[in-house]
């Protein structure tokens, strides 16, 4: 019986769901494919909405991040002063952390880009996102002296250009919505968004129960919480290649997996240039592609 691609990638797809080499290479076809879509957009120069030029700068995040977590994956070995070590470890725990960062890229880009809301809308969405970033600026260059000195000019200028933003804003019909507690962050050190990232998962198009727990989970590592160094206890738990040290990295690999995909097809049909370059893709990595966007959203 003859098998259609796109059942047969799922079928290839599902065999090696629980193997860590091939999900790493894996990983590094999507991202040349990844590296192709963000690449036409330099060769396009597109004419961009409001802010959408951070499009591009928010996909590059997830390229590099996803590159930094290949590299990890080759392991690394940790010798003393006086010892060599034939171990290689594998960092499980900075796969997580940067598993996590490539969460909140993604859903920063649906937030701000990926959606259908109202030009008016989504422009409120992106304003008070830039001002939460000049005033974390300001706010940290406050009272450094020298330092502040150095960067005076700068911070003078972005001081103006909170100004302008606020009074933007001020005049949208979205401004009203905001709650007094809102208004107050606004005021005080910025908004970078309306929600938290929890409920940002569940609003998105991310399927809450598969990337909601893992969040979680991954939260702990970059906070360091108890629940994480657990995980990490055991002698072969950092061993690459260990059973221990397989199932520590598989669940992320996963979602920097689904992610990727995701990202890739929300490009595509964000810019028309995008989809013409996906669609030159080989099959199999379209289909993949297709698969995983599928099997990751809701």
């Amino acid at each position: 019986m003859e098998i259609d691609l796109k059942t047969f990638t799922a079928l290839k797809e599902l065999h090696l769901l629980n193997s860590v080499p091939a999900t790493f290479e894996s990983l590094e076809l999507l991202a040349k494919a990844s590296t192709e879509l963000i690449q036409s957009i330099y060769d396009s120069k597109p004419e961009l909405g409001e802010g959408e030029v951070f499009i591009e700068t928010l996909s590059i995040k997830i390229l590099l991040t996803t590159k930094s977590i290949i590299e990890l994956g080759k392991g690394t070995k940790v010798s003393a002063l006086t010892k060599d070590s034939n171990v290689k470890l594998l960092d499980f725990s900075s796969i997580n952390i940067l598993t996590r960062s490539i969460i909140e890229a993604f859903l920063t880009l649906e937030y701000l880009f990926f959606n259908n809301l109202s030009i008016e809308e989504r422009n409120f969405r992106f304003y008070i996102w830039q001002i939460s970033g000049y005033k974390a600026r300001q706010g940290f260059f406050n009272e450094r002296g020298q330092l502040k000195e150095n960067v005076n000019e700068k911070l003078q200028t972005e001081l103006a250009e909170i100004k302008r933003l606020k009074t933007i804003i001020e005049k949208s019909p979205y401004y009203k919505n905001l709650n007094k507690q809102n208004l107050w962050k606004l005021d005080t050190f910025g908004l970078p968004r309306l929600v938290s990232w929890s409920k940002l998962i569940e609003q998105s198009i991310l399927k809450t129960s598969m990337f909601e727990l893992s969040y979680k989970l991954y939260s702990n590592y970059a906070h360091s919480k108890f629940i994480s160094l657990i995980q990490m206890n055991g002698a072969k738990t950092l061993n690459k290649g260990s059973e221990e040290n397989d199932l520590s990295i598989l669940n992320s690999l996963r979602v920097v997996k689904m992610i990727n995909c995701i990202a890739i097809v929300g490009l595509k049909n964000k810019f028309d240039f995008a989809s013409k370059v996906f669609e030159q893709y080989d099959e199999e990595i379209k289909s993949t592609i297709l698969f995983w966007n599928e099997f990751g959203t809701e």
